[in-house]
């Protein structure tokens, strides 16, 4: 039986280990779907995520020229972002700098690969794709309201774990408020392998595939104390029963 542990204790104890030794994560699960029809290819991610007793709001959205969809939804009690993204399409698309909402570069090594993004409707956050031939992400960054005050406990500085789950090596974790009205929120990264080429085209899933591609970068490490002190606000928040503000 798979383990799922809380946001709460996958952002405090992420940073450093448990102290019975075991891994967190915010991601508990990663499914993924892709439909071809007309020479089109959609790839449909769908992450679960664990955040203690606070639930996500439902929301959802339209990427431009048709690029694909978003919703942030619950169904049986579980928290759940899917994304349905045109690949064939977006991989059109001359490859720009992509950022986190707060302005910052991601905290994943793209290693010169394709990465497009796109903003969220109403919301501040932004979808993204990249791929390199051979690799293909998909990810999801978004503010939440009561995650501002966490900005001082980080210090400038994100935290985002990297682990495997169902086959796929994934990155998440929250990034920092930058003050400027920007929340911290939020981010999630993961490797979906090769099951598509640069064309956007279906080929058989490869299991071998290139697993440090899209790896978190190396950052800076939280002092104990900002530790500490970052561990009793996420409790403070996480511990009630509420609905995130994402906005």
């Amino acid at each position: 039986m798979k383990k799922f542990f809380t946001l709460l204790s996958i952002l405090t104890m992420s940073v450093f280990v448990t102290s019975c030794g075991k891994k967190v994560q915010i991601v508990s699960d990663v499914d993924v779907e892709t439909r071809a029809q007309d020479n089109i290819v959609h790839v449909v991610t769908d992450f679960k995520l664990d955040v203690g007793q606070a639930e996500l709001p439902e929301k959802d959205g339209v990427l431009p020229s048709d690029y694909g969809t978003y919703k942030f939804y619950r169904v049986n009690d579980e928290n759940r972002i899917e994304i349905d993204l045109n690949l064939t399409e977006i991989l059109k698309i001359p490859s720009g700098l992509a950022t986190l909402p707060n302005g910052a570069l991601l905290p994943i090594d793209t290693r010169g690969a394709v990465v497009v993004e796109f903003p969220l409707e109403r919301i501040n956050g932004k979808i993204y794709i990249g791929h390199d031939g051979k690799t293909t992400m998909v990810g999801v960054a978004f503010g939440v309201k009561q995650l501002e005050d966490v900005a001082d406990e980080l210090g400038g500085i994100g935290v985002y774990p990297n682990y495997s789950i169902g086959g796929f090596n994934v990155t998440a974790g929250i990034y920092p408020g930058n003050g400027s009205g920007v929340d911290s929120g939020i981010a999630i990264f993961a490797n979906l392998g090769g099951g598509w080429n640069e064309f956007g085209e279906a080929k058989e899933f490869q299991t071998n595939y290139n697993t440090r591609a899209f790896r978190v970068l190396k950052t800076k490490r939280l002092s104990r104390r900002s530790k500490r002190k970052l561990y009793r606000s996420l409790r403070r928040v996480l511990k009630t029963k509420q609905v995130l503000t994402i906005e």
